[in-house]
């Protein structure tokens, strides 16, 4: 007899998800014949067997989180007057109930009828809607609180069910799939603290209704985990430019004759407190430098939401007055047209404009002055009205950018 083990998935992959078997208590499997389907948080995979024998038991059934190195199955791999017994044992199980699951045990498990879930008549187990496009995490959560994903609106990619539309689908329902949950008979329904999480999720808290609760709360790891790899992938999509327009309004504040315009008459300077940055941009009806206001007070994310939506009003040259006017200082990014350098010229009654050039990955020295290292070296020109701004404020500035570039965390630090 060989225990038939989940394998590690792949880097860093501590449980999956059984989403179906592909054999049954008592038939014969190959030898690299496929077994059963599993679902990490990264992939859905086929295993195979790495015997070839007769299927003793199953240890889990679908929808269950095997963790990796637990045991999937039990295959016979002698051949000898076992196996008939076991296939006769199979055949009676189909003849009882069909392809119920089967327990750890080897007993038949309830049934899952009263908390929504169904089996589909083509002889694979299909718990909690296989075919649904979702995460294990998903699927564990939607079957704590008793949930069919298929009635499920998705709004993920591709029709994906994310844990918000399980959440607001909770929600919608007032509670309602976790008491049909909690009432299903042998189903192994939602724990308590499962039942306390959907009632956080679904009703006001205790704190709202007037009660203060001392417990704590308990909250599962694995989906906090998934979170921060898809806010991790979300910030890397995010270009460089927009962390130069951040670390730029910063700057200015700590030198604010450059965040300046001239009066009319160009008699007075006024030092601006709020900082909107204009941006260059070349559309097919010419060039335009609408502004985003108030980048002091803005987030990266707020920044990157702001431009995309002038890019597609200045595309379409439906630009307003309030988005074209009003600038204290801009940015142009001469890098998009593979620029290194440029002389900029200032954008009146602005004092001062800076433009960055194209990221080059070039040799330079290390720490060490003797070893040559490949570094990532963006350029930045600067010009300015001197009548208002000398050559060592734009240094100054020029400085302060740098770092808040160069160090992030110092830039995440001073965000408001």
């Amino acid at each position: 007899m060989r225990q038939f083990r989940l394998a590690q998935t792949g880097e860093g992959i501590k449980e999956c998800e059984l989403v179906q078997w592909f054999v049954q208590e008592g038939d014969e499997v190959e030898e690299f014949g496929r077994v059963c389907e599993v679902q990490s948080d990264k992939a859905t995979i086929e295993i195979s067997s790495p015997y070839a024998g007769v299927v003793r038991k199953l240890h889990h059934k679908p929808g269950d989180v095997v963790q990796v190195g637990d045991v999937l199955a039990d295959i016979h791999t002698g051949g000898d007057e076992e196996a008939p017994a076991a296939a006769a044992s199979s055949g009676a199980a189909a003849a009882a109930g069909g392809h119920a699951p089967r327990q750890a045990g080897g007993a038949a498990a309830p049934s899952f009828a009263a908390a929504g879930v169904q089996y589909s008549s083509s002889g694979d187990e299909q718990a909690w809607e296989g075919k649904v496009l979702t995460s294990p995490a998903v699927r564990h959560l939607a079957k704590q609180y008793g949930i069919n994903l298929s009635q499920v609106p998705a709004t993920g990619p591709g029709g994906r069910v994310l844990k918000g539309d399980v959440l607001a689908y909770i929600e919608g329902m007032g509670g309602a799939a976790t008491a049909g949950a909690a009432g299903a008979s042998g189903v192994g329904g939602p724990s308590a603290a499962a039942a306390e999480q959907a009632a956080a999720a679904a009703a006001p808290s205790a704190a709202a209704a007037g009660e203060e609760s001392m417990e704590p709360v308990v909250v599962q790891l694995r989906g906090y985990r998934k979170a921060m790899v898809r806010h991790m992938t979300a910030s890397a999509a995010i270009p460089h430019f927009h962390f130069c327009e951040e670390a730029a309004g910063l700057a200015l504040r700590d030198w604010p004759f450059l965040n300046a315009s001239l009066s009319a008459d160009q008699g007075s300077v006024a030092c601006h407190r709020h900082v909107n940055i204009g941006v260059a941009m070349a559309t097919p009806h010419g060039l335009v430098v609408p502004n985003i206001k108030h980048v002091q007070s803005k987030t990266v994310l707020e920044i990157a939401a702001e431009l995309v939506r002038l890019q597609d009003a200045a595309a379409a040259n439906h630009l307003s007055q309030a988005d074209i006017s009003g600038g204290t200082f801009t940015i142009s990014n001469i890098g998009t047209i593979g620029g290194t350098y440029a002389t900029p010229l200032v954008n009146p009654p602005e004092v001062a404009i800076m433009a960055v050039g194209r990221v080059q990955r070039l040799p330079r020295f290390a720490e060490d002055g003797f070893t040559v290292v490949p570094s990532s070296i963006m350029s930045m020109s600067l010009g300015a009205d001197h009548r208002v701004v000398d050559g060592a404020a734009l240094a100054g500035f020029a400085s302060t950018w740098r770092q808040y570039v160069e160090s992030p965390g110092r830039l995440l630090l001073h965000l408001r």
